[in-house]
């Protein structure tokens, strides 16, 4: 075999190579087979996990109010302007809270704070011990580096870059723990509404990761909360299929009630069980739970109201 015959030959190979990587490329890359979601150190999914995605809905917040938490507001405010004893009288300088009706409506021996919070003393800030003036300081730190300074509307720039990062602590926290209800709850109304400039939200998506979500929490028989997350998920899907009952069947739609339904009396049942053994220690867990239970259950109300109604008249039409 002569150069030429080999090199053709070698040319060959590889351009017969590229193309069946290609081809096979692409129908891998169709099915999802070539994305790559790590899971460093498995934490995602783990107890582990559950805990750094309560501590992820701090940051979250300061990006999705673009970067003004209602404690870096008074931080800075208190920095600010002094409050004396005439700050009742002419003080505008408190978020829009009104002191003098507040003292009014309360009166004069009222012990509550005008503000609807305790506001720290500046003066108190200078003294005390040395691991709470550190605590102050690096508080007052943080809330300058993360202050809005121009005073102006943000940029379509700004905005895509806020919406970025927001989606992505959203999803990672999500990913984290899908079974934690309030990380659910925002990555879902992220995605399904207008925030942070966002000309539409994405309908389609949001219905996906309820089902995702649905799916998970439903595989959980121990903790209740997940199944506080599997109810909203449903209803989620639930208010989707309402909104577009055009395109769903009556059986559909009912199934979808029935499925939050189940959803509610699983949380019922584990619960009581949780109860029983002793493993819900905290009682303003307990609490928590049962205001999101009989939130969902005037949701689920409501929406079997109207799902009932657009039903029937799809069926007059029909």
């Amino acid at each position: 075999m002569n150069v030429t015959t080999y090199s053709i030959a070698i040319g060959c190979t590889l351009v017969l190579g590229a193309g069946l990587w290609g081809g096979m490329a692409t129908q891998f890359n169709a099915r999802g087979q070539l994305d790559y979601k790590p899971n460093v150190a498995c934490v995602k999914g783990s107890p582990y996990g559950k805990i750094l995605a309560l501590a992820m809905q701090g940051p979250i917040d300061f990006y999705w109010h673009e970067g003004a938490s209602h404690e870096d507001t008074s931080i800075l405010n208190q920095d600010a302007h002094e409050h004396d004893a005439s700050c009742a009288d002419g003080c505008d300088d408190h978020s829009g809270h009104d002191h003098a009706a507040a003292k009014s409506a309360h009166g004069e021996d009222c012990p509550c704070d005008a503000h609807g919070g305790k506001q720290e003393n500046l003066k108190e800030g200078e003294t005390g011990p040395l691991h709470l003036r550190a605590k102050r300081m690096i508080k007052k730190m943080a809330a300058y580096s993360r202050r809005k300074t121009d005073g102006q509307p943000l940029s379509p720039a700004h905005q895509k870059y806020l919406q970025g990062v927001v989606e992505d602590k959203l999803r990672f926290a999500y990913e984290l723990d899908p079974s934690n209800y309030i990380n659910y709850g925002n990555y879902h109304l992220f995605i399904s509404t207008t925030s942070l400039g966002k000309s539409e939200g994405d309908d389609d998506r949001a219905v996906k990761l309820a089902m995702r979500t649905l799916d998970f929490c439903q595989e959980d028989d121990v903790d209740p909360e997940s199944w506080l997350t599997a109810a909203s998920a449903a209803y989620d899907i639930v208010s989707h299929i309402g909104r577009y009952y055009e395109q769903y069947t009556i059986p559909e739609a009912k199934e979808s009630l029935a499925q939050f339904d189940v959803c509610l009396q699983q949380y019922v049942q584990l619960r009581d069980q949780a109860l029983k053994n002793n493993r819900i220690v905290s009682e303003i867990r307990l609490d928590d739970m049962e205001a999101r239970a009989n939130s969902l259950t005037k949701l689920r109300e409501g929406q079997g109201i109207y799902m009932k109604r657009v039903m029937t008249e799809k069926m007059s039409v029909n």
